[in-house]
């Protein structure tokens, strides 16, 4: 019998007898296919192969294959097996969240499809690198992409890759907190999938609107959203969308504070993430699950959620859902009061942001561990941390995100009696809360500056 290559044979103990069959017969061909030289038949035994392992979120061991792939392709000078190489080298590295790694591949596949004429794959490589830049936080870089995205699929009349693109947009928009514009290109994105009378796309739009007015806290809104979404789930039999559905109604039902409900939703959407094997959204159920725990005053239950989808990020190498995980941990330490612990599961979160350039969560967490040494009075370290909040907030203008810091900013320094410095940022926080036409807050930062300069700044 062929013998499993050592290193990946413990993934086998998981697997189909099917599969396993499938990749000792492609692994046999590989062999088979190098002792004769045949360049061909290696080249789509190590294709197969890795398309295996990448459906089985291995993608460590797909990664392998595929550039070993590329390198093939490069000595026997055959393009259309490099664009392919490297579209899925980019994806692999994306799902490790090594973004400047995936973007590097991704630039390579444009640059190479420029030179092909492959306009399919060219949008594919620019479609990668506007995902990649959203996970960086670079959000106008992404929208500049997924609008040449746009374009090139319009002028090629490519419906998939259009839908691909306004949804995308709308995703982007939704991050920056503008959710007029992200509910608008999502809405284009539901019109194309239903003029393609195609119903999976529709229902994934479905789940994507749900998730827009989520944001908005317009709940009953995104629960009948995603109860058409459920819908379309059970017709068309795709468990997928069935997950995202079920995830999507227990976060409407969490914010209807329906937490049974919620939980139960919740649990059955985590049930088919074992059943279909989807690693990365199960990471995410476990979190929403943590919250409702949180909210049930189910403290050690939400840790222990947290823990698991903590253990599933770093088996599949989903860096940001770690970092959301441990910042998951901290919260509920710091509910508990156990500053120490929430301190250190806060910085752990922060070491991941700041290693993976993920400035928006850098930002939050600054802004949390600053208003820990705030509470515990230690004002200068809390300082240091709300200012360098600001200098990433300013990066992504976000003005709610960016009134929270500068008041938390003008409070350490009132604390510091640095009253002059304080009167300024209160001023600036004043601003911003006037444009946002938050008048009540806008009158409090009023007061505190009148009351700081009849102290005798």
């Amino acid at each position: 019998m062929f013998k499993i290559p050592e290193g990946i044979s413990s993934i086998y103990l998981f697997m189909s007898p099917e599969i396993q069959d499938s990749l000792n017969q492609y692994l046999e061909k590989l062999c088979l296919s190098r002792q004769y030289q045949d360049r061909q038949q290696e080249i789509l035994c190590l294709n197969q192969l890795a398309g295996i392992h990448e459906k089985l979120f291995d993608f460590s061991q797909a990664l392998a294959y595929y550039q070993q792939l590329l390198d093939l392709a490069q000595q026997i000078s055959d393009k259309g097996w490099q664009e392919i190489a490297l579209y899925h080298l980019g994806n692999c590295y994306r799902e490790f969240s090594q973004f400047h790694e995936s973007i590097d591949y991704f630039q390579r596949l444009v640059t190479t499809t420029q030179e092909t004429g492959n306009r399919v794959l060219q949008i594919a490589g620019i479609w990668g690198l506007g995902t990649n830049y959203q996970n960086l936080g670079e959000y106008y870089q992404a929208i500049e992409c997924f609008q040449n995205q746009l374009a090139i699929s319009c002028e090629i009349n490519e419906r998939s890759w259009q839908k691909s693109a306004l949804g995308s947009l709308g995703n982007v928009y939704q991050f920056l907190g503008d959710y007029q514009q992200a509910l608008g290109y999502e809405q284009k994105a539901l019109e194309i999938a239903q003029e393609m009378m195609d119903m999976k796309s529709e229902g994934d739009s479905l789940a994507n609107l749900g998730s827009i007015y989520l944001q908005l806290e317009q709940w009953m809104v995104a629960e009948e959203l995603c109860h058409q979404s459920l819908a379309i789930a059970q017709k068309i039999g795709s468990k997928n969308l069935l997950m995202v559905s079920l995830s999507c109604l227990g976060r409407a039902y969490k914010g209807l504070k329906q937490y049974q409900q919620a939980k139960e939703y919740l649990t059955s959407a985590l049930g088919i993430s074992h059943e279909i094997g989807e690693k990365r959204v199960r990471s995410a159920i476990l979190q929403e699950l943590s919250d409702i725990c949180s909210l049930t005053h189910q403290l050690q239950q939400a840790i222990k959620y947290n823990t698991e989808s903590l253990h599933i990020c770093r088996q599949i190498g989903n860096r940001f859902g770690e970092a959301a995980a441990l910042s998951r941990i901290a919260g509920t330490y710091q509910h508990i009061g156990n500053i120490n612990k929430a301190l250190q599961y806060y910085q752990q979160a922060l070491a991941i942001s700041q290693e993976i350039d993920a400035r928006q969560s850098q930002q939050q967490l600054l802004f949390n561990i600053g208003g820990l040494f705030y509470r515990d009075r230690q004002y200068v370290p809390a300082l240091e941390c709300f200012k360098s909040a600001l200098l990433l907030v300013k990066h992504v203008p976000n003005a709610p995100e960016e009134a929270k810091i500068t008041l938390a900013l003008a409070a350490t320094l009132h604390k510091l009696n640095k009253q002059t410095e304080a009167i300024f940022h209160y001023r600036q926080a004043y601003k911003i809360y006037k444009r946002l036409g938050n008048d009540t807050q806008a009158e409090e930062m009023l007061n505190t500056m009148h009351q700081l300069m009849k102290e005798g700044v």
